[in-house]
C-alpha cells in the first residue's frame, strides 16, 4: 500500500530566464521524481517537462487529480509565482509537500518559502522541505510525511459499517456521524447484527466444513465445541458477504451482552478479517473493530494507512507501574497475525463466563509476538478529536501467563515506553489499538492534517 503521490516541478513563466537555469530546473524535476521512486512511493508524473504557467499547471493539475493522487509534492527549483501553486494546490485538494534545496547557484528556497507562504493564506494542507535528493535526513523527513499524508486522505470517501447500537454505555465509542464525515470524509451505516446471525444459518454446510478443515490444517489445534466454531464459521462468511454487499470499507460489530444466549459471537470474524489470510488465501486485513466502537475503527484504519499492517483492538486489563508492563486483551479475539505463528494459535472455548451462552464461542488463544509496537486511541475531550500515541516493546512470555487474567483470550504484553504517571494522566479509554513498527511520527502528520490534537505521554515525538 504505497503512498500515491503526485509530482510537479516549477520555476516562475518569465521568459527571461537564461536557458541553464530551465534545463537545471527540468534536471531537479527528474532527480525529485527518482528520490521519491527510491523511497517506496508510487509517483505519478504529470508531465515529464516542468509546470509553469497557469494553463500547465491546470491541465497537470487536472492529471493528477484524475489519478487519484494522495498528497502532492511541489518541487520549487527556483524563482517562482506563488499564485500558481495556489491555483495548483486548490485543482488537486490534497496535501502538498513544497520542497527545494539552496546553496551556490540555487536559489530554490527563496521561490519555496513564498510558495508555501501563499499556501498558508489560503488555508491549503502543506509543508515545507528543505535539503538534497540524496541527503538520507530529508528524504526520512518526505516519506515520513507523505505517508502520514496519504494515511489521511485514504479515509477520504470509505464507508463504516457499524453493527448494533451503543455497547454497554461506552461514550467513546459512540460518535456523531455527520462530525465524522465533515471531519474525516468518513460514511457511517448500519447494520443488524442479527441479519447476519440469519444470513449465516444459509451458508452451505460443506462451506464451513472446508473452513472448518482449513483451521485444523492451519492453527495449532481446536479446543472449542465444534457446533460453536462452525457457527462462527457461517457468521464470518456470511458477514464478509454483507461487507461485499454493502461495500463497506471497513466495520464495528457488537456481540455483548445480547449475541451469546441467543446464538454466539463475532470472535472468529474479528480474528481473521483483521488477519492478513484465510481459508481463500492471502488478503488485505480488513479493519474489524469490537463493540460497536466506531472511534476504535476509525483508530484502527488509520493505523492501517500508515502501516498497511493488521491493526489489534484490545482493553487495557492490567498496568504494572513498576515495570511499566500493560496487559492488553479484547474480550474474546484478536487478529492471530499478532502470534508468533499460525500454530501458537489454540482456538478455545469462550472465555466471559459471566454470560449465559446457548451454543458456546472460541477465541484464538496465544501469546502475541515480541516486537516494537505504536499504540494509538481517538477521542474527544469537549468536542475536540485528540489521539493518545504511545510507543511500547510487545514481551515474550510463555502461555502460562495468560492464565494470570483468562486463560481463554488472547493477550499481548507490551512495555510502555512512557512514565506511569503520563500514561495515567491521559488515559480516556479501555479500549487500545497497536501496530507493530513505530509510525509515531506518521500518525502525528495525520493528526494535524486531520485536525486532531495528538497526545504523546512524555512527549514522544
Amino acid at each position: 500500500m504505497k503512498p500515491r503521490i503526485g509530482l510537479i516541478t516549477t520555476m516562475s513563466p518569465d521568459s527571461t530566464w537564461p536557458e541553464a537555469v530551465v534545463r537545471k530546473v527540468t534536471e531537479d524535476h527528474r532527480q525529485a521524481k527518482a528520490a521519491l521512486e527510491a523511497m517506496g512511493i508510487e509517483v505519478v508524473n504529470a508531465s515529464e517537462k516542468i509546470s509553469r504557467t497557469k494553463e500547465e499547471m491546470t491541465a497537470d493539475g487536472g492529471k493528477l487529480k484524475a489519478a487519484g493522487i494522495e498528497a502532492l509534492v511541489l518541487y520549487v527549483g527556483t524563482w517562482t509565482y506563488s499564485n500558481m501553486a495556489v491555483h495548483l494546490a486548490e485543482i488537486v485538494n490534497v496535501p502538498v509537500l513544497v520542497w527545494t534545496e539552496s546553496g551556490p547557484g540555487n536559489l530554490g528556497i527563496v521561490g519555496a518559502a513564498i510558495a508555501r507562504g501563499a499556501l498558508d493564506e489560503v488555508g491549503a494542507v502543506c509543508t515545507l522541505m528543505h535539503g538534497g535528493f540524496e541527503d538520507a535526513g530529508t528524504i526520512a523527513k518526505i516519506k515520513t510525511w507523505l505517508t502520514g499524508a496519504a494515511g489521511a486522505m485514504r479515509l477520504r470517501g470509505t464507508t463504516l459499517g457499524v453493527g448494533g447500537s451503543r455497547c454497554m454505555g461506552m461514550y467513546t465509542a459512540h460518535v456523531d456521524p455527520s462530525e465524522v464525515r465533515t471531519k474525516f470524509g468518513v460514511d457511517i451505516d448500519g447494520w443488524d447484527e442479527i441479519s447476519v446471525i440469519e444470513r449465516s444459518k444459509e451458508i452451505p454446510d460443506k462451506d464451513a466444513a472446508d473452513f472448518f478443515g482449513w483451521m485444523e490444517k492451519t492453527f495449532g489445534g481446536i479446543e472449542a465445541r465444534k457446533e460453536a466454531v462452525t457457527a462462527q464459521i457461517k457468521m464470518y462468511l456470511a458477514l464478509k458477504e454483507l461487507i461485499k454487499e454493502k461495500r463497506y470499507d471497513f466495520v464495528a460489530v457488537k456481540c455483548l451482552p445480547h449475541l451469546p444466549p441467543i446464538h454466539t459471537t463475532f470472535c472468529l470474524s474479528h480474528a481473521l478479517l483483521n488477519d492478513a489470510s484465510d481459508a481463500f488465501g492471502l488478503k488485505e486485513p480488513f479493519i474489524c473493530a469490537c463493540e460497536a466502537d466506531a472511534n476504535g475503527a476509525l483508530t484502527m484504519q488509520m493505523l492501517k494507512n500508515v502501516s498497511g499492517s493488521p491493526v489489534l483492538f484490545a482493553d487495557f486489563l492490567a498496568y504494572e507501574e513498576e515495570s511499566g508492563l500493560v496487559t492488553l486483551c479484547n474480550c474474546g479475539s484478536q487478529p492471530t497475525d499478532f502470534a508468533p505463528s499460525k500454530k501458537d494459535v489454540h482456538w478455545v472455548h469462550e472465555g466471559l463466563q459471566e454470560f449465559e451462552w446457548k451454543i458456546g464461542g472460541c477465541c484464538p488463544q496465544y501469546v502475541a509476538k515480541a516486537g516494537p509496537m505504536t499504540l494509538a486511541r481517538l477521542g474527544r475531550i469537549k468536542g475536540e478529536y485528540i489521539m493518545l500515541i504511545m510507543k511500547g516493546e510487545a514481551k515474550e512470555f510463555p502461555r502460562e501467563k495468560l492464565s494470570e487474567i483468562n486463560s481463554q483470550q488472547p493477550q499481548a504484553f507490551v512495555k510502555l515506553l512512557c512514565e506511569p504517571d503520563d500514561f495515567i494522566k491521559e488515559l480516556r479509554c479501555n479500549h487500545i489499538h497497536a501496530v507493530y513498527g513505530d509510525v509515531v511520527k506518521e500518525l502525528v502528520v495525520l493528526c494535524e492534517i486531520l485536525g486532531i490534537r495528538p497526545i504523546l505521554p512524555g512527549d514522544e515525538k
